[in-house]
């Protein structure tokens, strides 16, 4: 529901896509995901919270996070992905773009 050409997915990109979700859908219940840092602690928290500042965020907006814990629904995700991926490949070659500087000007037009 929301693309972004990135150099890495960090903090920053996944509040600025946030932030488009929200302009267009609204706020969603959950987010689905996998265990990327962005989203959860993946080691023991020292004193705080555990939870990332993308973590707070949602929790402050009542969105709860839903990590994909198991084989299967960790496969779901990434199928979901591998589809979506596939897709703006052939789009973008469709296109006649072949780098990265293009394919973000493709991205912001459409």
């Amino acid at each position: 529901m929301q693309l972004r050409f990135v150099l890495s997915e960090s903090t920053e990109s996944c509040f600025e896509s946030l932030h488009g979700y929200l302009v267009t859908y609204g706020a969603p219940v959950a987010f689905y995901s996998d265990k990327h840092t962005v989203f959860r602690v993946n080691r023991e928290a020292k004193g705080g919270p555990g939870m990332t500042q993308f973590g707070r965020a949602l929790a402050e907006l009542n969105i709860e996070i839903l990590c994909a814990n198991s084989i299967q629904s960790k496969g779901r995700v990434e199928r979901v992905n591998r589809a979506l991926q596939g897709r703006l490949v052939k789009e973008l070659r469709l296109a006649g773009i072949m780098t990265s500087l293009p394919a973000m000007r493709f991205y912001r037009s459409s």
